[in-house]
C-alpha cells in the first residue's frame, strides 16, 4: 500500500523551486505546480468513482501524484513528461516497488501530455489521467486564472479581462476533448457556466452594443 502523504510529500519538496517563480508555462503569475498536481489528483479520483473495479486504482494514484514532478528539471520544461517518468521510477525503485507496475505508471507518466490519444486504445488509467489532466485551468477556475493574469498588465481594463477570457478559456471550453460519460458532463457543466459568465459580463460591459463584436 502506498502512502499518499509521503508522495504528496516528495512531489512537493521536488517541485519547490520551479513553485518559487511560477514557471514559465503560466505568464505574469505564480502558478504552483504542485497545487495544480493536487487539483488533477483530486479529479482523477472522481472520474476513477466508476472503473473502481476496473482499474489499477493505485497506478493511478500514482501516476497522477507524479505527473508533473519532471517540471522540477527546469531546463527542460518542454519535456516534463518524460522526465517525470524518470524520476517516478526512482523513487518508486528505492522503495522496492514491484517493477511491471513501476513500468505501467511510469509509462501513464510518459505519455500523459500527448492528449492526441485520448480518444485511441490506451490504458483506463491514462485516460482518466488526461482527462483529469484537461479539466484544470477550465470554467470558473480558468476565467480568474485568465482575470489574473490580464490584471498583470499596466494597462488591464474590464473589456481587456473579458477579451482574454474569451482568447484563452472561452475559447478553449467551446469543444468537448473528454471520453467517458462522467467527463464528457462535467464538462458540459464548466461550459455553460463559463458561456454564462461571458455572456453576463459582456452585457454589463457593452449592452447591445456592436463594440462587443470586436472584442
Amino acid at each position: 500500500m502506498i502512502n499518499e502523504e509521503e508522495l504528496f510529500d516528495y512531489v512537493k519538496t521536488a517541485l519547490a523551486e520551479y513553485d518559487g517563480h511560477g514557471g514559465a508555462s503560466k505568464n505574469r503569475i505564480r502558478y504552483s505546480r504542485f497545487d495544480h498536481t493536487k487539483r488533477v489528483y483530486q479529479w482523477a479520483m472522481l472520474l476513477a468513482e466508476d472503473y473502481a473495479d476496473k482499474i489499477d486504482m493505485e497506478a493511478l494514484q500514482i501516476a497522477a501524484i507524479f505527473h508533473d514532478i519532471g517540471y522540477s528539471v527546469q531546463e527542460d520544461l518542454d519535456n516534463h513528461a518524460a522526465h517525470g517518468a524518470v524520476l517516478c521510477r526512482e523513487y518508486l525503485e528505492k522503495t522496492g516497488y514491484q517493477e511491471e507496475r513501476t513500468k505501467f505508471i511510469c509509462d501513464l507518466i510518459a505519455r500523459h501530455s500527448d492528449k492526441g490519444i485520448l480518444h485511441k486504445d490506451i490504458p483506463m488509467e491514462l485516460v482518466l489521467l488526461q482527462e483529469a489532466d484537461l479539466f484544470d485551468d477550465t470554467g470558473a477556475h480558468g476565467i480568474v486564472m485568465d482575470a489574473w493574469i490580464e490584471a498583470c498588465k499596466e494597462d488591464v481594463s474590464f473589456e481587456s479581462i473579458l477579451a482574454h477570457i474569451r482568447r484563452f478559456t472561452w475559447r478553449d471550453m467551446q469543444n468537448n476533448p473528454m471520453r467517458t460519460e462522467k467527463a464528457r458532463r462535467i464538462w458540459e457543466e464548466k461550459k455553460a457556466l463559463t458561456n454564462q459568465f461571458v455572456e453576463s459580463l459582456t452585457m454589463d460591459l457593452y449592452g447591445g452594443s456592436n463594440d462587443a463584436v470586436s472584442q
